[in-house]
């Protein structure tokens, strides 16, 4: 038995979106494309919709779907930010 086996395609699929986002983030602070917190949340915010959206499910499900993402991501993205020294807008 698998770990996608054992947590479900779906969650399986979710875990490696998020970590694949983390690292797409990454790239883009460190090859500057993307500089300020606002543009990395509204980027982060826009590619959850899409991939939730994509899988098609009920607006409940979705919702708690987009909720544990961004759960999983507050952690490594603040990580982030210190990392690449991201400028803040007040």
């Amino acid at each position: 038995m698998t770990f996608a086996d054992y947590i479900g395609k779906t969650e399986y699929d979710i875990i490696h979106f998020t970590f694949s986002l983390v690292n797409d983030i990454d790239k883009k602070l460190q090859n500057k494309k993307l500089f300020y917190k606002n543009q990395v949340i509204h980027y982060v915010e826009k590619q959850i919709r899409l991939y939730v959206t994509s899988l098609s499910l009920k607006k409940s499900l979705e919702t708690i779907y987009i909720a544990e993402i961004e759960q999983l991501l507050n952690r490594r993205l603040n990580k982030l930010f210190e990392k690449h020294s991201v400028l803040r807008c007040i």
